[in-house]
């Protein structure tokens, strides 16, 4: 359904200028803020559970340190069926005076926790109006997840490129198949194991991320015994499956597994299968190597296959398991092992050893997570972070964040009760340290705060990842966090199980917060999961120099874009696709480009509960 001008919502209005999305306008560079006297309300477009914690945040264009009165009305009946006071939090400073494109910057949070009657319904707050949202049982479960499963199964490799992918052509002569496996992204129809291989510490994890994870989530679902996911198990299963028979047709006996299936893009706008291109170089633990057997070995499991057995699918894992065991530290970029190989390698040897019994298993993840483990450490006030060198270096990510405490946990189903015991010290210490620096400062979303160390060297604590660290020969590598978030909250709603009282309720809480803002809650008043509550802008590529942009990169309901990000090159600020204008063309994938990782950590979330 299509509006007037003058009927379009003044955020939705913002967003068409600032992404030239409007036919014949140039983006502009800071367009201001216009909404009027009413405030935005910023509510999760999915929903909340009942008796879980519900943030709801009000922006305005000026301060009031005076509470703001909120009203919650069933969106059925029109009712107003409770409502109170909003806390004034005030500004953030670190996006205060550098946005685009510009948002209302002082804030007040309404705490709905205690209103647990379900049903549908818009919170209002002086004549602005949230959202509608849900609060009810397993609401992310009902409202997100069918989306979410479909997108996987949008982004199968399939027709021309994956006829093209079963004969890709091999430098030594012949040809390999390589078919299967899901595209990296919105523009990207290749399909890849890792980004950012030339770098130590960012690793970016693709399909092996995303094949260990349906296996998790499929068994995080298949514990709760509810008869209300037995369809959704089914479809779970058969994606993890799909993933296990692509890592299996990449593994080359005796070695590890082929990196990447290319497909070069082009301004023309056509994509031809025939330049597909299958790498050869075998990755590294760090690289998804750990994912792939993780992935494989928890397969195997199953008394049900793909294409390959699960006898096809063991025998690959303890294969290339034996050969990074010898060869990884020749694989790697700069030939020294640092946090991401200890994780990595502790979710191979976890799986590995659930999968066979032997304890040759158990002795390297017992050893990765004895190393894991001791990588807390403190720098000035900061207590007990990550570190991820052989010093206090920071561990920071831009997507797989969460990792150092899914991989822990994990493994405490094979870990004795003492080493129970100190990892369970160890998670809670690291988890504290995330509660801590997330609320070290005002912070009305409670968005994941992390502490960073730039290109310069400079340490410092922010809300987004530094654009500084991540160079490659074509571009500088920063986007949207919206995979760090999800992981973060899988992180902290997999160890909210193992704690109680306020430590376990503020996990929760946590990970509650990282999910709202992908869904809405967030200074933009976007929801950036397709299909649900408000659209996204179009992601645009600008062909042949044209000002006017092709829409040519289709959305799939269920994927997640990139996300907000930092606007300065430390990562602070604020930024939400500002424009060709602004940034230059073929820039909107920052922000606009939907991405493997992304739906993949959020669906682990959400089965986590």
């Amino acid at each position: 359904m299509s509006e007037s001008a003058s009927e379009q919502s003044p955020t939705r209005r913002r967003f068409l200028l600032g992404t030239a999305a409007v036919a014949g306008s140039a983006a502009l560079p800071s367009p201001g803020f216009d909404a009027g006297p009413k405030p935005l309300v910023l509510a999760n477009n999915v929903g909340y559970e009942p008796t879980a914690s519900k943030r709801v945040v009000i922006a305005a264009g000026k301060a009031s340190p005076a509470p703001k009165a909120y009203q919650v009305i069933d969106n059925a009946t029109g009712k107003t069926v409770s409502g109170g006071l909003a806390k004034y939090i005030g500004p953030v400073k670190d996006w205060l005076a550098d946005q685009v494109p510009a948002v209302p910057g002082y804030y007040w949070v309404a705490d709905l926790t205690s209103f647990t009657r379900v049903g549908q319904y818009v919170v209002t707050v002086d004549g602005g109006r949230s959202q509608p949202f849900w609060i009810e049982p397993n609401v992310l479960e009902r409202r997100t997840m069918s989306h979410l499963v479909h997108y996987f199964k949008d982004s199968r490799s399939s027709g021309q490129y994956d006829k093209a992918d079963r004969k890709l052509p091999l430098k030594s002569g012949g040809t390999f198949d390589a078919s299967g496996g899901w595209y990296d992204a919105a523009a990207d129809w290749g399909k890849h194991f890792t980004q950012l291989s030339n770098l130590s510490y960012f690793n970016t994890l693709s399909i092996p991320l995303t094949a260990w994870a349906l296996a998790a989530t499929h068994d995080q679902l298949a514990r709760r015994n509810n008869t209300d996911l037995v369809g959704v198990l089914g479809w779970i299963q058969d994606e993890a499956l799909f993933g296990a028979d692509y890592l299996t047709r990449v593994h080359p006996k005796g070695g590890s597994f082929y990196s990447s299936v290319s497909q070069p893009e082009a301004d023309d706008l056509g994509a031809d299968p025939t330049q597909r291109s299958l790498s050869t170089r075998q990755v590294d633990f760090r690289e998804g190597g750990g994912l792939a057997i993780a992935a494989l070995a928890r397969s195997s499991t199953y008394p049900v296959s793909g294409d390959y057995s699960s006898a096809d699918y063991l025998a690959a894992a303890e294969d290339a398991f034996a050969y990074l065991v010898v060869n990884n530290v020749s694989l790697l970029n700069d030939g020294k092992e640092n946090i991401l190989d200890d994780f990595n390698v502790l979710l191979a040897a976890t799986e590995l050893f659930k999968a066979t019994k032997k304890d040759s298993y158990r002795t390297v993840a017992d050893a990765r997570a004895a190393s894991l483990c001791a990588r807390l450490v403190s720098w000035q006030g900061y207590h007990d972070y990550w570190r991820a060198d052989d010093a206090d270096r920071p561990f920071f990510h831009p997507s797989d964040a969460g990792l150092p405490v899914v991989s822990l946990l994990t493994y405490l189903d094979i870990a004795t009760d003492v080493q129970k015991a100190k990892v369970l010290d160890v998670v809670r210490r690291a988890m504290q340290f995330e509660l801590n620096v997330t609320g070290e400062v005002p912070n009305p979303f409670g968005y994941a705060r992390q502490l960073v160390q730039d290109g310069k060297g400079t340490r410092y604590s922010g809300y987004f990842f530094p654009h500084n660290v991540t160079p490659r020969t074509d571009d500088a590598w920063w986007q949207g966090e919206n995979a760090r978030l999800a992981s973060m909250a899988s992180a902290a709603r997999l160890a909210a199980g193992f704690y109680t009282g306020s430590f376990a309720a503020n996990l929760r809480a946590y990970a509650q917060d990282q999910l709202n803002w992908i869904v809405g809650v967030n200074p933009f008043d976007v929801c950036m999961l397709e299909g649900t509550g408000r659209d996204q802008p179009l992601y645009l590529e600008y062909a042949d120099g044209q000002k006017v942009g092709s829409w040519r990169w289709l959305r799939s309901a269920g994927g997640i874009v990139n996300g907000i990000t930092g606007k300065s090159d430390d990562g602070r600020g604020l930024a939400w696709d500002p424009g060709e204008a602004f940034t230059g063309p073929n820039t909107d994938w920052r922000w606009l480009e939907q991405w493997l990782p992304h739906s993949t950590w959020f669906l682990y979330a959400a089965a986590i509960g």
